[in-house]
């Protein structure tokens, strides 16, 4: 852990004109380890972001589905909305917790020779939908000494539609990694239960969660339940999902509708 440095990042390339769709793609240089990207932005919204993605060779380890998205993840954390001053953060680190060796573990790390696990090719994309003005994106990112890629966080996301209230069970999330939270985006949901091979390993409703990660490290957002093995600040939690033969999340919900799930993994790159 060494003294972390701001460098302005290579121009992005890819922005689409006025009343245009397109990507936008920021080649992220390979040589140092990324902590967070601030992305600046003008003349569009996070709404007008319709997907980012960090590319690690070739391979998306980090997906949202719009810039709103982000920032709701962002804010959760403990982060300022990016409206207030038009910068959207994506975090490397777990940002929020109560030691930085917590937070570092899964700083994106590049350029260490004797990496068995090298990234070679590093990039994040955004989607971006047609607006009135030509939109402009500029970077910097937050870095510091090489490091070997090691612990990564792999965030995906999914969706699921509930066809009417009461009980939801999703059985499908894939299992392996580390889950170090889980964001389950409707505001329909009064109560989530966790079963991992028929025991019960978590079982609250939403103003039970609310206040216990509001005692902790999190800031709860309207139409989120987060399952959050960080919630205290503890960065040593998560839940094991290798080896599990079944694993379930129970929502008891009180009206149909979309269900998006974001999932954050500790994984590595070999295993995304």
């Amino acid at each position: 852990m060494g003294l972390k440095n701001t460098k302005v990042l290579p121009n992005f390339e890819g922005i689409p004109g006025a009343n245009q769709t397109g990507t936008a793609t920021l080649r992220l240089p390979i040589g140092s380890t990324y902590h967070q990207v601030l992305v600046s932005y003008g003349n569009l919204t996070p709404a007008q972001m319709t997907e980012l993605r960090i590319v690690a060779n070739g391979k998306a380890i980090q997906r949202f589905t719009s810039g709103t998205q982000l920032d709701t993840i962002m804010k959760y954390e403990g982060r300022a909305s990016a409206t207030a001053d038009n910068i959207l953060i994506v975090d490397f680190d777990r940002f929020g917790l109560r030691t930085r060796a917590a937070e570092e573990l899964t700083s994106l790390g590049t350029g260490d020779p004797n990496d068995q696990a090298k990234i070679t090719t590093l990039a994040l994309e955004i989607d971006i939908t047609a607006g009135v003005s030509v939109p402009t994106l500029s970077a910097k990112a937050i870095q510091s000494a090489p490091r070997p890629s090691g612990i990564i966080r792999d965030i995906r996301n999914f969706s699921y539609t509930a066809a009417g209230s009461g009980t939801f069970e999703i059985s499908d999330l894939p299992r392996g990694p580390l889950v170090n939270k889980i964001l389950f985006l409707s505001s329909a949901i009064t109560k989530l239960e966790v079963k991992r091979d028929n025991f019960t390993v978590f079982e609250r409703l939403v103003a039970e969660n609310n206040r216990v990660q509001s005692d902790g490290v999190r800031v709860p957002q309207t139409g989120v339940f987060v399952y959050d093995t960080t919630e205290d600040g503890n960065g040593a939690d998560a839940l094991a999902t290798e080896q599990v033969n079944d694993l379930r999340f129970i929502l008891t919900l009180s009206a149909p509708g979309a269900i998006p799930v974001v999932v954050e993994y500790l994984n590595r790159i070999q295993s995304v």
